[in-house]
């Protein structure tokens, strides 16, 4: 029998959060390790103070289903108080009754399943207080034009403090990880949306099925299938590119064939150079893939191949030979352009997606675009690459955008800047299962960050 929560939550109250989290779904030890952050782990096994939030709404129950699964709006609260700024005040002890000062995170509000609040553990704070935090929050985000004064602030005894967060490298990443810790909250929640979703979809196969052994296969069928994308369905900061081999991939990453006028980009030959050649030519090119320690070489004549074999069946087979025969990243991507050149239909050039950036990247008036392409390699590892390119009318990229290969840890390990009248800048590298990374495209104090995981 679940144990409720003591009593029902309250806009300004302040509560302690439960370790032990509470969702519609059960994951197993590895498939939490999958979907929950290091922070989220960290917290979840009692290695971290205790965490604390601030009740935004009353709590919201969808009539239609259990009342056990409540949501609830909350602010992020901290006991990091070293991380005061604009955004991020000093709620004092004297304030909420607790035996220590706290740091409310006025821009992480939150839904979250209201089984996982333990118990409420300080004075409610006032009505002004109340409206000053989520009105700075609002700022924030846009919301609204104007926040508080700061005399308004230390009015009602709340302390703001002279950092912009995101103008301070520390503040900035003690951001950075407070919404990785935040899948303590989304996590659950985005399974209880998934077991709602599964509900229906389990009903309306059951009304469905004419005798009761076809509705139990439909219905295994369906859970099979849930346990294949819960992972990519419920964490919204990674895309999990092993995934993508099996043709599972969030909707916002579009296959490239669906996006009007792109291509993975290639530089294109001039015009004057002869693309024709006949079988002598072809035959002596594809000697020259098989010269192994010379990998200058081979590129050299996969690269020629993609110009002058369309269609060239000994040219495709020698192309294959080679995707199956190199582990070199730059090899491989040549051999890969040109097979799609002339044979674009074939499976071996891998898996190619494409996502427009978030609000368009409107960066100096063009509109920019980010290409992740995959390989499997021999040795069991995924050869990526990263390129960003312009869309719509825009034949060049904006001068000095920047494209950043980031660790796990945030640590930069690649960079590569658009020169003028760049139509295309690219990175590639390789990956073993399960490594984390991320990607920036920058352009001045402009920034957009993807997460991925393999």
């Amino acid at each position: 029998m679940r144990k409720p929560y003591p009593a029902i939550p309250q806009p300004g109250e302040i509560w302690e959060l439960s370790r032990q989290v509470l969702s519609p779904i059960k994951f197993s030890p590895n498939q939490e390790n999958n979907l929950y952050s290091s922070e989220a782990q960290s917290f979840l096994q009692g290695s971290t103070p205790p965490r604390y939030v601030m009740i935004v709404t009353e709590p919201e129950l969808d009539n239609e289903t259990e009342t056990e699964w409540n949501i609830v709006s909350v602010m992020v609260l901290s006991v990091e108080i070293s991380f005061i700024s604009d955004v991020d005040l000093l709620i004092p002890a004297n304030i909420s009754g607790l035996a220590q000062d706290l740091l409310a995170e006025t821009w992480n509000v939150q839904l979250m399943l209201a089984c996982n609040l333990l118990q409420p553990v300080a004075k409610r704070v006032s009505h002004e207080i109340y409206d000053v935090l989520l009105t700075i929050g609002d700022y924030a985000h846009g919301l609204v034009n104007q926040q508080p004064k700061i005399s308004t602030i230390e009015c009602l005894g709340l302390k703001p403090g002279n950092k912009k967060a995101l103008e301070t490298p520390e503040i900035a990443l003690f951001h950075k990880q407070e919404q990785a810790w935040s899948d303590v909250l989304t996590i659950p929640l985005a399974a209880y949306h998934t077991y709602i979703k599964s509900l229906e979809i389990t009903n309306q196969i059951i009304n469905e099925q004419l005798q009761i052994e076809q509705e139990i296969s439909e219905i295994e069928s369906s859970k099979n299938q849930f346990l294949q994308v819960i992972s990519a369905s419920l964490r919204k900061t990674q895309n999990v590119l092993s995934h993508w081999l099996q043709n599972i991939c969030e909707p916002e990453w579009e296959v490239v064939s669906t996006v009007p006028n792109f291509a993975i980009a290639t530089r294109s030959h001039t015009d004057s150079e002869n693309t024709s050649a006949n079988s002598d030519e072809i035959a002596a090119i594809i000697n020259q893939l098989s010269v192994k320690n010379d990998e200058s070489l081979r590129q050299r004549a996969a690269k020629r191949l993609g110009e002058i074999a369309v269609g060239n069946s000994d040219a495709i087979q020698a192309l294959l030979c080679l995707l199956r025969s190199t582990s070199d990243d730059e090899t491989l991507w040549t051999a890969v352009e040109s097979l799609r050149k002339i044979d674009p239909e074939n499976p071996a050039t891998g898996v190619k997606r494409v996502k427009l950036i978030d609000l368009g990247m409107q960066i100096a008036g063009k509109t920019v675009a980010l290409a992740v392409a995959l390989l499997q390699k021999l040795d069991g590892d995924i050869s990526v690459l990263l390129q960003v390119y312009p869309t719509g009318n825009d034949d060049y990229l904006p001068p000095d955008l920047k494209l950043i290969l980031l660790d796990d840890s945030g640590e930069i390990l690649h960079e590569v800047i658009a020169r003028r009248a760049d139509i295309y800048i690219q990175l590639k590298f390789s990956c073993q299962p399960r490594e984390k990374f991320s990607v920036r495209v920058a352009l001045g104090e402009t920034s957009v960050t993807e997460y991925f995981v393999i």
